[in-house]
Protein backbone atom coordinates (compact mmCIF):
# COMPACT_ATOMS: atom_id res chain seq x y z
CA UNK A 1 0.00 0.00 0.00
CA UNK A 2 1.21 3.10 -1.02
CA UNK A 3 1.65 5.99 1.60
CA UNK A 4 -0.94 8.15 -0.04
CA UNK A 5 -3.27 5.83 0.37
CA UNK A 6 -2.40 4.77 4.07
CA UNK A 7 -3.16 8.75 4.62
CA UNK A 8 -6.12 8.71 2.49
CA UNK A 9 -7.71 5.89 4.96
CA UNK A 10 -6.75 7.13 7.80
CA UNK A 11 -8.17 10.51 7.50
CA UNK A 12 -11.91 8.74 6.50
CA UNK A 13 -11.40 6.57 10.02
CA UNK A 14 -10.77 10.06 11.94
CA UNK A 15 -13.60 11.27 10.14
CA UNK A 16 -15.72 8.52 10.67
CA UNK A 17 -14.97 8.43 13.89
CA UNK A 18 -15.73 11.74 14.90
CA UNK A 19 -18.63 11.67 13.16
CA UNK A 20 -20.05 8.54 15.48
CA UNK A 21 -18.26 9.77 18.66
CA UNK A 22 -19.08 13.50 19.15
CA UNK A 23 -15.93 14.47 20.66
CA UNK A 24 -17.04 17.88 22.08
CA UNK A 25 -20.50 16.44 23.31
CA UNK A 26 -18.51 13.56 24.61
CA UNK A 27 -21.54 11.79 23.10
CA UNK A 28 -22.37 8.83 20.97
CA UNK A 29 -25.49 9.68 18.00
CA UNK A 30 -27.91 6.54 17.26
CA UNK A 31 -26.33 4.52 19.56
CA UNK A 32 -27.66 0.70 20.60
CA UNK A 33 -25.03 -0.72 23.02
CA UNK A 34 -23.95 -0.10 26.45
CA UNK A 35 -20.86 -0.46 27.79
CA UNK A 36 -20.90 -0.13 32.09
CA UNK A 37 -17.43 0.83 33.30
CA UNK A 38 -15.99 0.50 36.51
CA UNK A 39 -17.61 -0.07 40.06
CA UNK A 40 -18.99 1.47 43.00
CA UNK A 41 -18.44 5.43 43.28
CA UNK A 42 -16.14 4.97 40.27
CA UNK A 43 -18.41 3.87 37.60
CA UNK A 44 -19.81 5.54 34.02
CA UNK A 45 -21.92 4.21 31.28
CA UNK A 46 -20.13 4.38 27.75
CA UNK A 47 -22.32 4.30 24.19
CA UNK A 48 -21.61 2.61 21.08
CA UNK A 49 -22.56 1.35 17.82
CA UNK A 50 -22.91 -2.93 17.79
CA UNK A 51 -21.27 -3.61 14.65
CA UNK A 52 -18.71 -0.70 14.89
CA UNK A 53 -17.18 -2.68 18.34
CA UNK A 54 -17.72 -5.45 17.02
CA UNK A 55 -16.08 -4.97 13.47
CA UNK A 56 -12.94 -2.86 15.32
CA UNK A 57 -12.62 -4.86 18.64
CA UNK A 58 -12.13 -8.68 18.78
CA UNK A 59 -13.14 -9.03 22.23
CA UNK A 60 -16.07 -7.25 21.74
CA UNK A 61 -17.00 -9.25 18.70
CA UNK A 62 -17.07 -12.57 20.70
CA UNK A 63 -18.73 -10.82 23.82
CA UNK A 64 -21.57 -9.82 21.60
CA UNK A 65 -22.06 -12.52 19.52
CA UNK A 66 -25.60 -13.24 18.81
CA UNK A 67 -26.51 -16.02 21.44
CA UNK A 68 -24.14 -14.22 23.72
CA UNK A 69 -25.59 -10.85 23.69
CA UNK A 70 -27.53 -9.86 26.20
CA UNK A 71 -30.49 -6.57 26.10
CA UNK A 72 -31.16 -4.39 29.25
CA UNK A 73 -34.96 -3.29 29.99
CA UNK A 74 -34.73 -0.38 27.47
CA UNK A 75 -33.71 -2.42 24.82
CA UNK A 76 -30.11 -1.99 24.72
CA UNK A 77 -27.31 -4.36 24.35
CA UNK A 78 -24.99 -4.06 27.36
CA UNK A 79 -22.17 -5.68 28.94
CA UNK A 80 -20.25 -4.47 32.18
CA UNK A 81 -16.50 -4.48 32.69
CA UNK A 82 -15.89 -3.46 36.57
CA UNK A 83 -12.19 -4.53 36.49
CA UNK A 84 -11.18 -1.19 34.25
CA UNK A 85 -11.00 2.38 35.36
CA UNK A 86 -14.03 5.13 33.08
CA UNK A 87 -10.86 7.20 32.44
CA UNK A 88 -9.07 4.44 30.76
CA UNK A 89 -11.85 3.36 29.04
CA UNK A 90 -12.44 6.42 27.48
CA UNK A 91 -9.09 6.47 25.94
CA UNK A 92 -9.58 3.15 24.49
CA UNK A 93 -13.31 3.92 22.98
CA UNK A 94 -11.80 6.84 21.08
CA UNK A 95 -8.97 4.21 19.36
CA UNK A 96 -11.63 2.09 18.53
CA UNK A 97 -13.80 4.91 17.01
CA UNK A 98 -10.60 6.72 15.12
CA UNK A 99 -8.57 4.35 14.81
CA UNK A 100 -5.66 6.89 16.68
CA UNK A 101 -3.59 7.49 19.61
CA UNK A 102 -1.57 9.82 21.49
CA UNK A 103 0.66 8.95 24.44
CA UNK A 104 1.80 12.54 24.93
CA UNK A 105 1.30 13.98 28.12
CA UNK A 106 -0.06 10.82 29.91
CA UNK A 107 1.86 9.26 32.53
CA UNK A 108 3.85 5.78 32.42
CA UNK A 109 1.28 4.99 34.95
CA UNK A 110 -1.75 5.46 33.20
CA UNK A 111 0.14 4.33 29.95
CA UNK A 112 0.06 0.96 31.98
CA UNK A 113 -3.79 0.92 32.81
CA UNK A 114 -4.17 1.55 28.85
CA UNK A 115 -1.87 -1.20 27.95
CA UNK A 116 -3.14 -3.28 30.48
CA UNK A 117 -6.98 -3.04 29.46
CA UNK A 118 -6.12 -3.01 26.08
CA UNK A 119 -4.75 -6.57 26.34
CA UNK A 120 -7.71 -7.54 27.89
CA UNK A 121 -10.32 -5.95 25.16
CA UNK A 122 -7.41 -7.80 22.24
CA UNK A 123 -5.82 -4.45 20.80
CA UNK A 124 -2.14 -5.55 19.68
CA UNK A 125 -1.25 -2.82 17.97
CA UNK A 126 -2.38 0.03 20.27
CA UNK A 127 -0.53 -2.53 22.66
CA UNK A 128 2.56 -2.41 20.82
CA UNK A 129 2.36 0.96 20.01
CA UNK A 130 2.33 2.13 23.65
CA UNK A 131 5.09 -0.56 24.23
CA UNK A 132 7.31 1.11 21.77
CA UNK A 133 6.56 4.15 23.29
CA UNK A 134 7.60 3.34 26.82
CA UNK A 135 10.62 2.13 25.85
CA UNK A 136 11.35 4.92 23.75
CA UNK A 137 10.27 7.45 26.14
CA UNK A 138 10.23 6.21 29.92
CA UNK A 139 12.86 3.44 30.10
CA UNK A 140 14.06 5.13 33.59
CA UNK A 141 10.15 4.24 34.86
CA UNK A 142 10.18 0.59 33.88
CA UNK A 143 13.76 0.41 34.95
CA UNK A 144 12.28 1.54 38.23
CA UNK A 145 9.32 -0.52 38.47
CA UNK A 146 10.53 -4.02 36.80
CA UNK A 147 8.59 -5.90 39.77
CA UNK A 148 5.23 -4.21 38.17
CA UNK A 149 6.55 -5.72 34.71
CA UNK A 150 7.45 -9.02 36.49
CA UNK A 151 3.52 -9.24 37.45
CA UNK A 152 2.10 -9.04 34.04
CA UNK A 153 5.25 -10.93 32.54
CA UNK A 154 4.67 -12.58 29.64
CA UNK A 155 1.98 -10.28 28.35
CA UNK A 156 3.63 -8.12 25.94
CA UNK A 157 6.80 -9.05 23.37
CA UNK A 158 8.41 -6.07 23.64
CA UNK A 159 8.82 -5.09 27.02
CA UNK A 160 9.61 -8.79 27.20
CA UNK A 161 12.65 -8.23 25.40
CA UNK A 162 13.34 -4.86 26.97
CA UNK A 163 13.39 -6.84 30.30
CA UNK A 164 15.85 -9.63 29.45
CA UNK A 165 17.67 -7.31 27.72
CA UNK A 166 18.30 -5.07 30.56
CA UNK A 167 18.42 -8.02 33.03
CA UNK A 168 20.92 -9.76 30.67
CA UNK A 169 23.36 -6.59 31.42
CA UNK A 170 22.65 -6.29 35.08
CA UNK A 171 21.10 -9.29 36.41
CA UNK A 172 22.14 -8.54 39.82
CA UNK A 173 19.81 -5.70 40.43
CA UNK A 174 17.19 -8.48 39.93
CA UNK A 175 18.35 -11.61 41.50
CA UNK A 176 20.06 -9.13 43.91
CA UNK A 177 16.52 -8.15 45.10
CA UNK A 178 14.13 -8.53 47.51
CA UNK A 179 11.64 -8.76 45.08
CA UNK A 180 13.10 -11.97 43.22
CA UNK A 181 10.08 -14.15 44.62
CA UNK A 182 7.44 -11.97 42.72
CA UNK A 183 8.96 -13.20 39.37
CA UNK A 184 7.11 -15.13 37.52
CA UNK A 185 8.08 -18.92 36.27
CA UNK A 186 7.65 -18.43 33.16
CA UNK A 187 9.87 -15.19 33.25
CA UNK A 188 12.74 -16.66 35.12
CA UNK A 189 13.37 -19.09 32.93
CA UNK A 190 13.63 -16.92 30.31
CA UNK A 191 16.32 -14.98 32.41
CA UNK A 192 18.45 -18.66 33.13
CA UNK A 193 18.35 -19.71 29.47
CA UNK A 194 19.66 -16.43 28.55
CA UNK A 195 23.31 -16.92 26.98
CA UNK A 196 23.91 -13.50 27.23
CA UNK A 197 23.19 -13.26 31.14
CA UNK A 198 25.97 -11.73 32.46
CA UNK A 199 26.43 -13.47 35.72
CA UNK A 200 28.69 -15.43 37.44
CA UNK A 201 27.11 -19.38 37.02
CA UNK A 202 26.99 -20.21 40.57
CA UNK A 203 25.05 -17.03 41.52
CA UNK A 204 22.80 -18.04 39.53
CA UNK A 205 22.19 -21.81 40.74
CA UNK A 206 21.99 -19.93 44.11
CA UNK A 207 19.25 -17.79 42.77
CA UNK A 208 17.47 -20.60 41.70
CA UNK A 209 17.64 -22.51 45.16
CA UNK A 210 16.71 -18.51 46.77
CA UNK A 211 13.98 -18.54 44.06
CA UNK A 212 12.58 -22.02 44.13
CA UNK A 213 12.40 -21.99 48.47
CA UNK A 214 10.48 -18.73 47.90
CA UNK A 215 8.16 -20.26 45.88
CA UNK A 216 7.26 -23.24 48.04
CA UNK A 217 7.19 -20.76 51.01
CA UNK A 218 4.28 -18.81 49.23
CA UNK A 219 2.43 -21.68 47.93
CA UNK A 220 2.30 -23.85 51.32
CA UNK A 221 1.15 -23.51 54.92
CA UNK A 222 3.14 -25.23 57.17
CA UNK A 223 1.32 -26.62 59.93
CA UNK A 224 0.49 -24.01 63.26
CA UNK A 225 2.45 -21.59 60.36
CA UNK A 226 5.78 -23.45 61.55
CA UNK A 227 8.90 -21.60 60.30
CA UNK A 228 10.60 -23.87 57.73
CA UNK A 229 14.42 -24.71 58.15
CA UNK A 230 16.25 -22.39 56.04
CA UNK A 231 18.58 -25.44 54.87
CA UNK A 232 15.84 -26.73 52.31
CA UNK A 233 17.92 -30.39 52.46
CA UNK A 234 16.42 -30.30 56.51
CA UNK A 235 12.91 -29.79 55.57
CA UNK A 236 10.54 -32.17 55.87
CA UNK A 237 9.24 -34.88 52.72
CA UNK A 238 6.23 -33.09 51.66
CA UNK A 239 8.63 -29.49 51.11
CA UNK A 240 11.03 -31.26 49.65
CA UNK A 241 9.12 -32.84 47.00
CA UNK A 242 7.27 -29.65 46.18
CA UNK A 243 10.46 -28.13 45.94
CA UNK A 244 11.84 -31.18 43.68
CA UNK A 245 9.70 -30.87 41.26
CA UNK A 246 9.54 -26.97 40.86
CA UNK A 247 13.38 -26.96 40.57
CA UNK A 248 13.86 -29.59 37.95
CA UNK A 249 12.04 -27.65 35.49
CA UNK A 250 14.96 -25.13 35.44
CA UNK A 251 17.95 -27.19 36.23
CA UNK A 252 18.63 -28.04 32.05
CA UNK A 253 19.69 -24.33 31.90
CA UNK A 254 22.44 -24.21 34.30
CA UNK A 255 25.71 -24.65 32.88
CA UNK A 256 27.28 -26.54 35.74
CA UNK A 257 31.05 -26.50 33.79
CA UNK A 258 31.09 -22.71 34.04
CA UNK A 259 30.79 -23.53 38.05
CA UNK A 260 34.63 -24.33 39.64
CA UNK A 261 34.84 -28.10 41.47
CA UNK A 262 34.91 -26.20 44.94
CA UNK A 263 31.68 -24.19 44.33
CA UNK A 264 30.02 -27.14 42.80
CA UNK A 265 30.85 -29.66 45.80
CA UNK A 266 29.99 -26.81 48.33
CA UNK A 267 27.12 -25.27 46.70
CA UNK A 268 25.82 -27.77 43.83
CA UNK A 269 26.29 -31.43 45.32
CA UNK A 270 24.34 -30.60 48.77
CA UNK A 271 21.09 -30.58 46.40
CA UNK A 272 21.81 -33.92 44.19
CA UNK A 273 18.53 -35.40 45.40
CA UNK A 274 16.61 -32.50 43.34
CA UNK A 275 19.11 -33.03 40.83
CA UNK A 276 18.08 -34.96 37.51
CA UNK A 277 20.28 -38.07 37.55
CA UNK A 278 21.74 -37.71 34.00
CA UNK A 279 22.49 -34.12 34.41
CA UNK A 280 24.24 -34.69 37.69
CA UNK A 281 26.56 -37.65 36.33
CA UNK A 282 27.75 -35.46 33.15
CA UNK A 283 28.60 -32.58 35.52
CA UNK A 284 30.50 -34.80 37.49
CA UNK A 285 32.46 -36.65 34.40
CA UNK A 286 33.10 -33.22 33.37
CA UNK A 287 35.13 -32.45 36.28
CA UNK A 288 36.57 -35.71 36.11
CA UNK A 289 37.67 -35.09 31.90
CA UNK A 290 36.99 -31.66 30.75
CA UNK A 291 37.27 -32.57 27.25
CA UNK A 292 34.69 -34.76 27.24
CA UNK A 293 31.57 -32.24 26.83
CA UNK A 294 28.03 -33.15 26.60
CA UNK A 295 25.49 -31.31 24.14
CA UNK A 296 24.10 -29.86 27.28
CA UNK A 297 27.24 -28.62 28.81
CA UNK A 298 29.22 -27.39 25.81
CA UNK A 299 26.33 -24.30 25.62
CA UNK A 300 28.10 -21.36 27.33
CA UNK A 301 27.02 -18.07 28.27
CA UNK A 302 28.70 -14.85 27.84
CA UNK A 303 31.99 -14.23 29.46
CA UNK A 304 34.02 -11.72 30.28
CA UNK A 305 37.15 -13.71 30.13
CA UNK A 306 37.22 -17.73 29.35
CA UNK A 307 38.01 -19.01 32.64
CA UNK A 308 36.29 -20.17 35.71
CA UNK A 309 39.18 -19.26 38.19
CA UNK A 310 38.21 -15.69 38.53
CA UNK A 311 34.61 -14.74 38.80
CA UNK A 312 32.67 -10.85 38.50
CA UNK A 313 33.52 -9.42 41.82
CA UNK A 314 37.48 -10.29 41.35
CA UNK A 315 37.48 -8.89 37.41
CA UNK A 316 35.98 -5.63 38.78
CA UNK A 317 38.45 -4.96 41.26
CA UNK A 318 41.13 -5.51 39.44
CA UNK A 319 39.87 -3.42 36.77
CA UNK A 320 39.29 -0.94 39.44
CA UNK A 321 42.79 -0.82 40.61
CA UNK A 322 44.45 -0.59 36.96
CA UNK A 323 42.80 2.78 37.11
CA UNK A 324 43.29 3.14 40.82
CA UNK A 325 39.54 3.51 41.93
CA UNK A 326 40.50 3.59 45.35
CA UNK A 327 36.96 5.69 46.72
CA UNK A 328 34.55 3.97 44.51
CA UNK A 329 35.31 0.53 42.23
CA UNK A 330 33.51 0.33 38.80
CA UNK A 331 29.82 -1.65 38.63
CA UNK A 332 30.47 -5.13 37.59
CA UNK A 333 28.45 -4.50 34.43
CA UNK A 334 30.58 -1.15 33.18
CA UNK A 335 33.98 -2.45 33.31
CA UNK A 336 36.40 -0.64 31.24
CA UNK A 337 38.64 -3.60 30.00
CA UNK A 338 37.92 -6.84 27.96
CA UNK A 339 40.38 -9.79 29.04
CA UNK A 340 41.75 -11.56 26.22
CA UNK A 341 42.81 -15.31 27.53
CA UNK A 342 46.21 -16.45 25.75
CA UNK A 343 47.80 -18.62 28.24
CA UNK A 344 46.23 -21.50 30.26
CA UNK A 345 48.79 -23.59 32.43
CA UNK A 346 46.05 -27.08 32.52
CA UNK A 347 46.05 -26.76 28.54
CA UNK A 348 49.60 -25.02 27.53
CA UNK A 349 51.49 -25.99 30.80
CA UNK A 350 53.48 -24.32 33.54
CA UNK A 351 56.77 -24.00 31.94
CA UNK A 352 59.08 -21.30 31.67
CA UNK A 353 59.67 -21.92 28.01
CA UNK A 354 55.61 -22.20 27.34
CA UNK A 355 55.83 -18.52 29.29
CA UNK A 356 58.35 -16.82 26.90
CA UNK A 357 56.94 -17.82 23.83
CA UNK A 358 53.11 -17.23 24.27
CA UNK A 359 53.69 -13.63 26.15
CA UNK A 360 55.80 -12.31 23.49
CA UNK A 361 54.41 -8.82 22.60
CA UNK A 362 51.57 -8.87 24.68
CA UNK A 363 51.05 -5.89 26.76
CA UNK A 364 48.54 -4.62 29.58
CA UNK A 365 48.82 -7.95 31.03
CA UNK A 366 47.48 -9.51 34.26
CA UNK A 367 48.45 -12.60 35.12
CA UNK A 368 46.34 -14.80 37.58
CA UNK A 369 47.42 -18.27 39.50
CA UNK A 370 45.91 -20.64 41.64
CA UNK A 371 47.96 -22.14 44.93
CA UNK A 372 47.95 -25.93 44.96
CA UNK A 373 46.45 -26.77 48.09
CA UNK A 374 45.34 -23.62 49.58
CA UNK A 375 42.95 -22.28 46.32
CA UNK A 376 44.58 -18.53 47.16
CA UNK A 377 44.67 -16.57 43.79
CA UNK A 378 47.47 -14.34 43.37
CA UNK A 379 48.42 -12.07 40.68
CA UNK A 380 50.00 -9.19 38.89
CA UNK A 381 49.29 -6.41 36.50
CA UNK A 382 52.18 -5.51 33.58
CA UNK A 383 50.87 -2.27 31.37
CA UNK A 384 54.26 -3.11 29.40
CA UNK A 385 54.84 -6.51 28.25
CA UNK A 386 57.12 -8.96 30.04
CA UNK A 387 59.13 -9.35 26.47
CA UNK A 388 62.74 -9.73 26.42
CA UNK A 389 63.48 -7.13 23.26
CA UNK A 390 66.75 -5.73 24.44
CA UNK A 391 69.22 -7.43 21.71
CA UNK A 392 72.04 -5.28 23.48
CA UNK A 393 71.28 -6.17 26.60
CA UNK A 394 72.84 -9.52 28.67
CA UNK A 395 70.12 -11.92 28.94
CA UNK A 396 68.57 -9.96 32.05
CA UNK A 397 67.84 -6.82 33.15
CA UNK A 398 65.42 -4.44 35.21
CA UNK A 399 62.32 -2.74 33.46
CA UNK A 400 61.21 0.61 35.00
CA UNK A 401 57.61 0.66 35.62
CA UNK A 402 55.11 2.85 37.94
CA UNK A 403 51.57 1.06 37.42
CA UNK A 404 52.39 -2.20 38.23
CA UNK A 405 50.61 -4.13 41.49
CA UNK A 406 50.67 -7.44 42.41
CA UNK A 407 47.71 -8.74 44.63
CA UNK A 408 46.17 -11.90 46.50
CA UNK A 409 42.45 -13.03 46.41
CA UNK A 410 41.93 -16.00 49.23
CA UNK A 411 40.24 -19.07 48.93
CA UNK A 412 36.86 -17.99 49.04
CA UNK A 413 35.16 -21.39 50.18
CA UNK A 414 37.16 -20.89 53.95
CA UNK A 415 34.68 -17.47 54.75
CA UNK A 416 32.01 -19.05 54.69
CA UNK A 417 29.93 -18.60 57.75
CA UNK A 418 28.66 -22.12 58.16
CA UNK A 419 30.38 -25.42 58.60
CA UNK A 420 28.37 -27.15 56.05
CA UNK A 421 28.18 -24.56 54.02
CA UNK A 422 24.96 -23.82 53.86
CA UNK A 423 24.38 -20.30 55.45
CA UNK A 424 23.77 -18.79 52.11
CA UNK A 425 20.30 -20.32 52.14
CA UNK A 426 19.58 -18.18 55.21
CA UNK A 427 19.02 -15.12 52.91
CA UNK A 428 16.38 -14.24 50.20
CA UNK A 429 18.45 -12.73 47.76
CA UNK A 430 22.03 -12.37 46.66
CA UNK A 431 24.08 -8.81 47.59
CA UNK A 432 27.02 -8.14 44.71
CA UNK A 433 28.11 -4.92 46.73
CA UNK A 434 28.07 -6.75 49.80
CA UNK A 435 30.01 -9.30 48.24
CA UNK A 436 32.62 -7.56 46.41
CA UNK A 437 33.29 -5.45 50.02
CA UNK A 438 33.73 -8.56 51.49
CA UNK A 439 36.20 -9.64 49.05
CA UNK A 440 38.36 -6.02 48.92
CA UNK A 441 38.23 -6.45 52.19
CA UNK A 442 39.82 -9.73 52.45
CA UNK A 443 42.51 -9.02 49.45
CA UNK A 444 45.73 -7.94 49.65
CA UNK A 445 46.87 -5.20 46.77
CA UNK A 446 50.67 -4.44 46.55
CA UNK A 447 51.77 -1.52 44.18
CA UNK A 448 55.25 -0.51 43.02
CA UNK A 449 57.17 1.05 45.82
CA UNK A 450 57.64 5.01 44.02
CA UNK A 451 61.39 4.60 45.15
CA UNK A 452 61.59 1.28 43.40
CA UNK A 453 59.39 1.44 39.85
CA UNK A 454 62.92 1.17 38.12
CA UNK A 455 62.69 -2.62 39.67
CA UNK A 456 59.18 -3.16 38.74
CA UNK A 457 59.89 -6.39 36.67
CA UNK A 458 63.10 -8.15 36.25
CA UNK A 459 63.29 -9.27 32.70
CA UNK A 460 64.54 -12.65 32.00
CA UNK A 461 64.95 -15.15 28.84
CA UNK A 462 65.00 -18.06 31.04
CA UNK A 463 62.03 -17.87 33.64
CA UNK A 464 58.68 -17.09 34.22
CA UNK A 465 57.04 -13.46 34.82
CA UNK A 466 58.72 -12.02 37.89
CA UNK A 467 58.05 -8.99 39.43
CA UNK A 468 60.78 -7.19 41.60
CA UNK A 469 62.91 -9.31 42.94
CA UNK A 470 61.27 -12.07 44.82
CA UNK A 471 58.00 -9.76 45.40
CA UNK A 472 56.38 -12.39 42.35
CA UNK A 473 58.35 -14.58 41.05
CA UNK A 474 57.54 -17.85 38.74
CA UNK A 475 61.23 -19.62 38.40
CA UNK A 476 60.29 -22.66 35.91
CA UNK A 477 58.12 -25.72 36.41
CA UNK A 478 55.21 -23.73 38.18
CA UNK A 479 53.57 -26.59 39.24
CA UNK A 480 56.35 -28.08 40.94
CA UNK A 481 57.04 -27.59 44.85
CA UNK A 482 58.93 -24.68 45.76
CA UNK A 483 59.24 -23.27 42.00
CA UNK A 484 57.56 -19.97 42.70
CA UNK A 485 58.43 -17.44 45.17
CA UNK A 486 56.57 -14.03 47.06
CA UNK A 487 58.41 -11.90 49.47
CA UNK A 488 57.78 -7.77 49.40
CA UNK A 489 61.35 -6.02 48.92
CA UNK A 490 60.67 -3.53 46.03
CA UNK A 491 56.68 -3.72 45.85
CA UNK A 492 54.75 -1.92 49.17
CA UNK A 493 53.19 -5.30 50.76
CA UNK A 494 53.33 -8.52 51.09
CA UNK A 495 50.33 -10.19 49.49
CA UNK A 496 51.13 -13.63 51.13
CA UNK A 497 52.31 -14.99 54.77
CA UNK A 498 54.59 -18.04 53.32
CA UNK A 499 57.41 -17.21 50.68
CA UNK A 500 57.45 -20.37 48.77
CA UNK A 501 54.44 -22.29 47.00
CA UNK A 502 53.39 -23.57 43.29
CA UNK A 503 50.34 -23.72 41.45
CA UNK A 504 48.07 -26.12 40.01
CA UNK A 505 46.52 -23.29 37.38
CA UNK A 506 47.63 -20.16 35.90
CA UNK A 507 45.68 -18.31 33.16
CA UNK A 508 47.49 -15.08 31.14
Amino acid sequence: MIPDDIKLIKKFSEKLGNFLYNDELNEIEDYNVKIIIGQDHNKKTFKAHLYLIRAMCPYFNTAFKKDWRKKDNDGFFFIEKPNIKPEVFEAILRYIYSGSFSCDKKSPEFLFEIIIASDELILPELCSYIEKYLIEYHSTYLYENFSYIFSLYPLWKQLQEFCLTKISKDPYSIFGSFNIQSISSNFFKDMIKNDELYMDEIDIWMSLIIWCKGQVIRRNVTPNNQKLHYDITKWPKKFKMIFSKIIKEFVPFIRFNNITYKDFYSKVKPFKEFIQQDIYENSIWYYVNPSIVTKRLDVKRIKLIDSNLLKLKHLTLICSWIDKKSEKTYNYNDLPYKFDLKIRGTLDGFTAKIFQKKSKKLENTVIIMRVKDTNELIGGYNPYSFEHDRWKEPNEFWRTEYRSFIFSFPDETNSLDSKDNTSWMNHNHLNFSTELKKLESRSRLSRINPNHISNAFYISKNTGPRFGTNDLFLDDNFNLPSSCRCSKQYYSNDIRDESYFCIDDQII
